[in-house]
């Protein structure tokens, strides 16, 4: 593929090397009969569902989940063919739609399961469904004291299938496990039931990234592998020495404009920042409207030929200035790294995450559509996705 031309200085470049190294460490960890969902929702945490669901499905994955019936078509029509599981709320008028691209929604809900129901008998081919179970996570599901009966009720409904029953844990991330273990008791108590009352399950899974690094007897059929996939930690809490996880994306750009300024200028809106000797200012081409958090104002630094670098002033829309008069020949075009690694150094999404006060699945999530992703495999670029292709 030819390079690509730098329409925008600004960009996220995604390592698909790292992504199968991450899958692969997980399956080095996981038993040989555990399979592995890739969570591509949220456009692959902002890498890009398309192109990491087809890394991932190389790289071992057997199966993807999104949250929503769009992400899922766009999967359908980028030509990808593996089972796609809709983790969340889907409406139960949209039965048609689930039959048309071959996805399996999630049930909780009686009204949702029978109009289903009727969509697949209509269709002549049964809707294939996974029964969401609430434990303890207090979001969607049927409750854990009732699941039993609604599993049954929906096991005699014509037009569906049951793929599988799964459920989500509220602290698998955290140092104190036994709310998570109680969760995963309640799961068990209800597989059982299944077992005895001879209801068929296929998939039984309940294990995020963070419970398949550190609550391994949770794994069952099935891991849901999300911010893993990409290389972070669901939380510094988890025991990282288990797998050992590589940033998937770096985001960069470029500086387009240096002055010096005197002692006592102000910069950025606000007058937040002013100069305290004469300085070297360099502009790049990101803001907020990019992903990159206003927040970090007069708080991050950047990488410079491996340096770091203060962001001053506010983070404007599309733009931030870097003051750059401590590092030798900087030039107009030299790249700066936002987060990622440059030479030794690295300025990491977690770092990032912990500077805006949030974590670094929204820090991955926020950067914007209008940002180029450029994939890297073997060394060379593989792809690109941007607002022209």
């Amino acid at each position: 593929m030819p390079s690509y031309p730098e329409i925008r200085a600004t960009r996220a470049e995604i390592d698909l090397d790292n992504l199968g190294h991450n899958l692969r460490e997980f399956r080095r960890y996981l038993s040989p009969q555990t399979r592995i969902m890739a969570v591509v929702k949220a456009d692959a945490y902002g890498h890009g569902a398309v192109e990491v669901s087809r890394a991932a499905l190389e790289h071992g994955a057997q199966s993807l989940g999104v949250a929503a019936l769009e992400e899922g078509i766009e999967l359908r029509c980028a030509g990808i063919k593996a089972p796609i599981l809709l983790l969340g709320y889907t409406p139960a008028s949209q039965g048609k739609k689930l039959i048309q691209y071959g996805l399996e929604a999630t049930v909780f809900t009686w009204e949702t399961a029978a109009a289903f129901s009727g969509e697949g008998v209509a269709a002549g081919r049964p809707v294939p469904v996974h029964i969401k179970i609430d434990t303890g996570m207090g979001r969607i599901g049927v409750q854990h004291q009732d699941a039993l009966s609604f599993i049954r009720r929906v096991s005699e409904l014509p037009g569906l299938e049951i793929k599988g029953i799964f459920t989500h844990f509220a602290t698998a991330d955290e140092e104190d496990k036994s709310y998570a273990y109680e969760q995963f008791r309640r799961f068990k108590e209800i597989i059982a039931a299944c077992r005895a009352s001879r209801i068929k399950i296929p998939l039984l899974h309940a294990a995020n990234t963070a419970a398949a690094i550190d609550l391994p007897e949770t794994h069952l059929d099935l891991v849901r592998l999300g911010i893993g996939l990409y290389g972070c930690y669901p939380s510094p809490l988890i025991k990282k020495e288990k797998v050992k996880l590589a940033p998937v994306l770096s985001f960069k750009t470029r500086i387009v404009y240096l002055k010096k300024v005197p002692a006592g200028s102000a910069i950025s809106y606000g007058c937040t920042y002013h100069t305290s000797r004469e300085s070297l200012i360099a502009t790049v081409p990101v803001g907020y409207g990019d992903g990159y958090p206003r927040i970090l104002s007069n708080r991050a630094e950047a990488l410079l030929h491996g340096c770091r670098v203060p962001v001053v002033g506010r983070v404007c829309m599309d733009q931030l200035m870097l003051r750059v008069d401590e590092v030798p020949d900087v030039a107009v075009g030299d790249e700066v790294v936002l987060y990622g690694q440059q030479g030794e150094s690295v300025v990491g999404v977690d770092e990032i995450a912990h500077l805006a006060g949030t974590i670094n699945y929204e820090v991955l999530c926020a950067v914007s559509k209008r940002v180029p992703r450029l994939y890297y495999s073997g060394g060379k670029l593989a792809a690109v996705r941007d607002f022209l292709n």
